[in-house]
């Protein structure tokens, strides 16, 4: 029997939700891509082999040991890879089956944590889905695994160079941390930060019947493009990033649509901060809280200024995996410029990679894990806004309403920082007068 090895807390986190919900697909991060040339099964295989190789958390299976969730070393189970010829299949056809691909859960005791499916539709027409769950992987991980996967095939399956830094040194780092004056800080700083205050929510269309189902749906809305051109400038001239102007936007709509003056959000953030994380695949995400208060007077520029400031704080204290407050509404942050395999987000045409021609197959994932997850998709292109949220409480329209909402207090941030929030319209000079024409409707045939 191999070693068992400890996880992460982060890790830890992800196996007691496993446990409370194995059925769920709620924690498996998923990445799928239209592929126009032609592919070899064998070789592909033999490249998912070199995947797991190099990366020692996807060849690992997980289980407890004396109460304990532990991780053992498992290079000797079957290749998780799967070939499924679909010929005559529409485009919707085939994505409808590559979402099933990487929706299916996975028995982390008995499995690797992930899998590679091919879905062949013609000699050079295929989709390539790669699923891992949350436990061996992450948002950045999952475009990692992708480049190593077309590169060891682009190098006819041979195996892959080891990673610089194994996991398990930086599950050794975090442990080191454990007993320090920095991690007592840290603790104190989020036990501060939540007191008196509640977890932010929209008031759901539906209550909840019984425990969470930890399922979800998403709605995608790109931001106008002229808009997104002028959030930098916005942001240098409020001295923030441009992801702060955002984040404190978000606070301001949650603040309409809700009334709370004081509440938390979350933002799940990137731990890779040690030498040689940057190509590690594994769980490396930290979460910070932030909270945001109102009062009558409160500016739009306030709000992003206190947003900044709360992600400074979050942020230097995120080497430190304590407890954070609670928080049901989360935003996170995707710069696609700087991803492992460019080309792909917001492109027009096919990008070619190791000699393939590829085009994103923008698959949903990750649904149900908070009432409302944001992420913000940041391209050369623009920005798009991608809501994923428990479709159990909410229905559609009230997505679309806080959207509305969200875009509004965007254009506010950017043109008039000065507006108090609680007096921004909530319509446009255009639609305010559509709406006030209907009062002079003729009501002579009714």
């Amino acid at each position: 029997m191999t070693t068992a090895l400890p996880l992460s807390e982060g890790q830890k986190a992800m196996w007691f939700l496993h446990r409370l919900a194995p059925g769920s697909a709620a924690y498996n991060v998923v990445l799928g891509v239209r592929v126009h040339s032609p592919l070899d099964p064998e070789t592909l295989r033999r490249a998912v082999a070199a995947l797991a190789g190099r990366h020692e958390l996807l060849s690992s299976v997980y289980e407890e040991e004396d109460g304990q969730p532990v991780r053992r070393p498992a290079p000797g189970l079957p290749v998780p890879f799967e070939v499924r010829e679909v010929p005559g299949g529409t485009d919707e056809e085939l994505t409808a089956l590559a979402r099933e691909a990487g929706a299916r859960p996975f028995a982390l005791s008995g499995a690797w944590p992930f899998r590679v499916v091919l879905l062949r539709r013609g000699p050079a027409d295929a989709a390539l889905v790669v699923a891992a769950h949350h436990i061996a992987s992450d948002a950045t991980s999952q475009w990692l695994m992708l480049r190593d996967l077309l590169d060891a095939y682009a190098a006819g399956g041979a195996p892959l160079p080891p990673a610089t830094v194994p996991y398990s040194r930086y599950v050794d780092q975090e442990r080191a941390l454990a007993g320090s004056q920095a991690r007592a800080r840290a603790e104190q700083y989020w036990a501060g930060l939540g007191q008196g205050t509640t977890a932010a929510t929209l008031t759901p269309d539906r209550p909840a019947d019984g425990p969470a189902a930890l399922r979800g749906t998403t709605y995608v809305h790109p931001l106008a493009p002229a808009l997104a051109a002028r959030l930098p400038d916005a942001a240098a001239h409020a001295r923030v990033t441009p992801f702060a102007l955002l984040l404190g936007a978000f606070q301001a709509a949650v603040h309409r649509c809700t009334g709370l003056d004081d509440f938390l959000i979350g933002c799940p953030a990137s731990s890779r901060i040690g030498k040689g994380t940057a190509d590690m695949v594994g769980y490396l995400v930290n979460s910070l809280a932030l909270r945001a208060r109102f009062a009558a007077d409160t500016t739009i520029g306030d709000t992003v200024s206190e947003a900044h400031l709360g992600l400074l704080a979050g942020l230097a204290r995120l080497r430190h995996p304590v407890p954070v407050p609670r928080f049901a509404m989360a935003v996170t942050l995707l710069a696609t410029d700087r991803l492992p395999v460019p080309g792909l987000v917001g492109a027009a045409e096919p990008a070619t990679y190791g000699g393939l021609r590829l085009s994103l197959l923008d698959l949903p994932h990750m649904e149900g894990q908070f009432d409302f997850n944001v992420e913000l998709r940041s391209s050369a292109d623009g920005l798009t806004v991608v809501l994923r949220y428990a479709d159990e409480l909410f229905d559609q329209e009230t997505v679309e309403r806080f959207v509305t909402v969200y875009t509004r207090m965007i254009e506010a941030a950017v043109d008039e920082p000065t507006a108090v929030v609680p007096r921004i319209p909530l319509t446009t000079g255009d639609e305010l007068a559509e709406l006030l024409s209907l009062g002079d409707a003729q009501y002579d045939d009714w």
